[in-house]
């Protein structure tokens, strides 16, 4: 605690709009270094105002490769697009669902040298599956780097059945965004062309969830999202990736009346944090719906533990922290 007083932490330091030079001019505010840092500042703004407009003209490219469907930058330089199912209307377990609970897909980009990875979970009824696979597949966008990583359910008691499929590609950001796009427009029913970007203005009780779980939390059509951290540097087919491109535990949180609210949980976990995790949820009666992996050839490996739980908002919220408790999470 006290070493929080004294230093803001990467995702405070973004949130409070300061970024990495803000946070250097915190640091040496008073030093010499401080006083020549001043005296190049217009250099130093001119070139990042450059980056700045590089980032934003490859976010655009991505932007339209993707049939004009906006996104927003994370921490780190990730470029992430969410891709809500509002075709399809699911309940789980008797509770009508909103798309951006329980039916968005995601997609992450970063840049890597001269090359952009890309992250995907895309959500797809059953006859959609192979129809979107073959596509991505045939397309061949690189066959060293293109990959079909994962197909599974995330959730229990759904209807329809619901199943995420995920995958990794590095390559031109145009060609690989507008070859996933071919297939899912062609193939699914998923919409693109949105302009909705989740807000990081949260109402009180959302703030108090976020906080309880330590992450950040943006608000999409009144559904929160907490997302928390891992402390570990991932690299996926030897291609090092921020917590942000899919590592994040993610934790969903609708409102289904009677000041309850209905929760789907995501946890990132190590293999020795599988069983803890598992005991603990069990522990305070939160469903356990599905444990796989989402990659195939990622270090650390990592397993995805899924969850269902309803009641009140924070004591769901005090149930899933303790659970995370048992990992390596970065709480904020």
């Amino acid at each position: 605690m006290a070493n929080s007083t004294k230093m803001l932490s990467r995702r405070r330091a973004v949130q409070a709009g300061l970024g990495v030079a803000g946070a250097l001019a915190t640091l040496s505010s008073g030093t010499i270094g401080a006083l020549a840092q001043a005296r190049d500042e217009p250099a130093l703004m001119d070139q990042n105002n450059q980056n700045k407009q590089n980032d934003q003209d490859w976010a655009k490219r991505i932007e339209d490769a993707l049939g004009g469907t906006k996104g927003k930058f994370e921490d780190n330089g990730v470029f992430k697009i969410e891709l809500p199912r509002t075709d399809i209307k699911a309940t789980i377990d008797g509770v009508n669902v909103e798309p951006d609970f329980a039916l968005d897909g995601e997609l992450t980009f970063k840049r890597v040298g001269g090359d952009t990875a890309m992250k995907f979970e895309v959500v797809l009824l059953d006859s959609e599956v192979n129809p979107v696979l073959s596509a991505w597949l045939d397309q061949n966008v690189d066959p060293k780097l293109e990959q079909f990583t994962a197909l599974h359910n995330h959730y229990l008691f759904d209807a329809p059945s619901i199943r995420f499929m995920h995958g990794f590609a590095v390559g031109n950001e145009a060609k690989i965004a507008g070859a996933l796009y071919q297939a899912l427009k062609g193939n699914s029913g998923t919409p693109f062309g949105h302009k909705d970007v989740p807000s990081d203005k949260l109402n009180a009780i959302e703030k108090r969830i976020t906080d309880i779980l330590g992450g950040t939390g943006e608000d999409s059509d009144g559904v929160l999202t907490v997302s928390v951290s891992r402390k570990e540097d991932f690299r996926q087919r030897g291609v090092k990736l921020p917590s942000e491109m899919e590592f994040d535990s993610m934790f969903n949180f609708q409102w289904i009346g009677g000041g309850n609210v209905a929760s789907i949980g995501e946890f990132v976990l190590l293999k020795d944090e599988v069983d803890p995790v598992a005991r603990e949820l069990r522990r305070r009666k939160i469903l356990v719906t599905a444990l796989h992996n989402h990659e195939l050839d990622v270090q650390p490996n990592v397993y995805y533990m899924h969850t269902w739980a309803k009641g009140k908002p924070e004591d769901v919220a005090h149930d899933l922290r303790a659970a995370l408790n048992k990992t390596n999470s970065e709480f904020v």
